[in-house]
């Protein structure tokens, strides 16, 4: 493999001059800098990560941070996807990926430690809540970041890329009640996530417009874990007066519903009608095929990376929010009934 010292003397200049081209100086004149790259494409040298960011003073790494326990950081496919299109557009850009993932009471020493090491350049946060632990930190040290969720209280001051999330709760439930359904369980995950928050206020504002009072029966919030998905579908279901529909946070939860249904000779889309969000690889092998909002997962992904990409890149700051388009996906998992 060639070295800095082999190119300087292919390109005629001295070793400093390779290395400031390589840091993308702009003092270098044009032509010089078109030499040195000339030199490097024949040599076919290849930047030795930790050199280059000794020069430029970067890591030329960004953090994906999950803060979950880490045995269940990855039961919901959400965060296998959105990781891939992370992953793309940050290697696109010759930058490495460093997976941070914690248990919320240690999230904060986790970031300190990693900012404080700089071991990272900045950060993609995978989920927002109310209080933000991360968010606050990250914003109050002016560290650079992007969040995946709606970031309550700094919607005007933070990057951020998502759904909007009311909005699909809203659409998910009309759905079901244009199917004829006024009996409507809601399933949500922990209901400090934004996005629980924002689809249970969707679910809400579409039984208000139709007239439809809620029911606390009908309402259950739940952990990461399975066995509490299940839990709150059993209670759901074992009523005398059971819903006819389910609206579920997300594809795992509607398969938790599933399997609960079975267990009360409940036949999911005639019997119940269930519809859930994420359009995961799951919603279209279950029995049968879930009707699902695809809230287009790798998109939130790509998008989110980009705008740390560009701030990574601006000397200026601007802040971004984007939202990502959603759409029922409809299948078997849902059929019209009378209204009662």
């Amino acid at each position: 493999m060639a070295t800095i010292k082999e190119i300087a003397k292919e390109a005629n200049v001295s070793p400093s001059t390779v290395s400031r081209v390589l840091a993308g100086s702009s003092k270098i004149s044009p032509e010089t800098t078109k030499r040195v790259l000339e030199a490097i494409k024949k040599l076919g040298y290849v930047p030795n990560a930790n050199a280059k960011g000794l020069v430029v003073k970067k890591s030329f790494t960004v953090g994906v941070f999950v803060p979950r326990e880490p045995e269940n950081a990855f039961l919901n496919s959400f965060f296998d996807q959105v990781i891939t299109s992370i992953c793309t557009v940050v290697n696109s850009f010759e930058y490495d990926i460093l997976l941070a993932i914690s248990n919320p009471e240690k999230e904060r020493d986790l970031l300190k430690r990693l900012v404080e090491s700089k071991k990272v350049d900045g950060f993609v946060l995978l989920s927002s809540r109310e209080k933000d632990p991360a968010i606050e930190y990250l914003k109050s040290i002016d560290f650079k970041f992007v969040v995946i969720g709606r970031p309550i209280g700094y919607e005007n001051s933070v990057n951020w890329v998502d759904n909007d999330n009311l909005k699909a709760g809203f659409d998910a439930t009309e759905y079901l009640i244009r199917l004829g359904h006024r009996k409507i369980a809601f399933m949500g995950g922990p209901n400090d996530l934004v996005v629980t928050v924002d689809r249970f206020s969707g679910y809400k504002k579409a039984l208000e417009k139709y007239g439809i009072q809620p029911r606390s029966s009908y309402i259950k919030f739940a952990n990461y874990y399975k066995k509490s998905y299940r839990e709150n579908a059993y209670e759901i279901l074992n009523q005398d007066d059971r819903p006819t529909a389910i609206v579920c946070m997300d594809d795992l939860i509607a398969i938790e519903v599933f399997r609960v249904a079975e267990s009360f000779n409940l036949k999911v889309g005639k019997d119940l009608s269930v519809v859930a969000f994420n359009n995961s690889n799951v919603s279209e092998i279950c029995q049968p095929p879930l009707t699902t909002v695809d809230i287009n997962i790798l998109h939130l992904g790509r998008l989110a990376a980009e705008v740390l990409m560009m701030d990574l890149g601006e000397s200026t700051k601007t802040y971004r929010r984007i939202i990502v388009p959603h759409q029922i996906v409809e299948r078997g998992s849902c059929s019209k009934t009378q209204i009662l």
